[in-house]
């Protein structure tokens, strides 16, 4: 029987491991160190790339805001040109009123002119009457005066 054969383990076995072990925990270690190392410069990077995104979003909000200030400032200007707007439209609305008045106003300017014809009519036939009838030409005389003045009104 052989030793290779039957499922005995030699001391020699044993301590071959044993070696490897150490062998392995030493690797291990310089692996470990390397590692740690490693991560070191990744956080670095890694803070350093979060420097760099907060500076280009702090511009970009910073662009962002400057930008929504201007419009504010048009926004303004632009509120100050509505109310002249319409401070012109009431101008033009009252023109408006106006000139929707001008064919009544046309219309008295027309009848007074009428009526003070009339009037100048009726005084040279009363130069040429007798006093009685003048009298009564004065009455209407009067009567015309008081509608002419209805409609100046």
């Amino acid at each position: 029987m052989s030793a290779a054969t039957e499922k005995v383990h030699q001391m020699e076995d044993y301590q071959a491991k044993s070696e490897v072990e150490v062998l392995g925990d030493q690797i291990a270690a310089g692996v470990g160190d390397t590692a740690q190392k490693d991560m070191g410069k990744v956080a670095i990077i890694i803070s350093f790339m979060a420097v760099v995104l907060l500076v280009v979003f702090f511009y970009g909000l910073n662009q962002n805001l400057s930008s929504l200030t201007s419009e504010v400032k048009d926004l303004q200007s632009v509120r100050g040109e509505v109310a002249d707007l319409n401070a012109q439209m009431a101008v033009v609305d009252g023109r408006i009123v106006e000139l929707e008045k001008l064919p009544l106003k046309t219309k008295n300017i027309i009848m007074d002119g009428i009526l003070d014809e009339m009037n100048q009519k009726a005084a040279y036939v009363g130069a040429q009457l007798s006093p009685e009838e003048q009298a009564k030409l004065a009455k209407v005389q009067e009567l015309l005066r008081d509608v002419q003045s209805g409609l100046q009104k």
